[in-house]
């Protein structure tokens, strides 16, 4: 059974090995415990680890359906800095610390409020994960999603994949991106797109069903 919005989880299903029961896992943007979630197949298999939203209302969800994770009420930016954060429901998608996505949108904000943004390196340090290695890295932070990258320390926690939502359009901006520049300038290799999701991986890793 598949969770994600977009079918990430059944590309994570080829990518990873049947035999890999045990895995960590970083979900930022992470929305709903089950609803949408590249996530939780893999946590039903036996993988743990942080899931991460700015919105409180959705981390409780998360402590109440998947306690045994780390779950975490954070924005997360390249920077510790004072941020809007517009939001366009109650409990939806879209909520975004982007003024330009936020200002480019079909409708207008219900809400505003002022965040502390944190860094996920800070996150990582305080948390049970701070000597582990990543396994997935999933980015879905509504057009913030390139400074949450620049967040995370990729030699110290080298994350084996990584999601990243992403507004492309075509393969050509999509290798024009910053995102796909400086991951690709780091070893990962671009191995699915799946709508609004980019999905790169290293070559090798004890994760994967087939080495590249």
């Amino acid at each position: 059974m598949y969770y994600s919005q977009f079918g990430e989880d059944a590309v994570l299903r080829e990518i990873i090995s049947p035999a890999c029961s045990k895995g960590v896992y970083v979900d930022v943007g992470a929305y709903h415990p089950i609803k949408f979630s590249n996530t939780y197949a893999l946590y039903k298999r036996g993988w743990r680890g942080i899931n991460i939203d700015m919105d409180p209302i959705k981390i409780e969800a998360f402590r109440l359906a998947r306690a045994s994770d780390t779950n975490v009420c954070a924005a997360i930016s390249s920077e510790k800095a004072v941020k809007n954060v517009y939001n366009f429901s109650s409990y939806g998608l879209t909520s975004t610390l982007d003024p330009e996505v936020a200002a480019n949108g079909t409708a207008s904000p219900t809400s505003v409020r002022s965040v502390e943004t944190t860094t996920l390196d800070d996150v990582l340090e305080h948390s049970r994960y701070s000597d582990h290695e990543i396994d997935l890295l999933s980015i879905d932070a509504e057009g913030h999603d390139y400074q949450v990258l620049m967040s995370i320390n990729i030699e110290k926690y080298k994350p084996k994949i990584i999601i990243v939502e992403s507004s492309s359009t075509s393969m050509r901006d999509v290798v024009g991106s910053k995102v796909y520049d400086y991951l690709e300038k780091r070893g990962y290799r671009l191995v699915s797109w799946t709508h609004l999701s980019l999905i790169f991986r290293v070559d090798k890793s004890r994760i994967f069903r087939y080495q590249l």
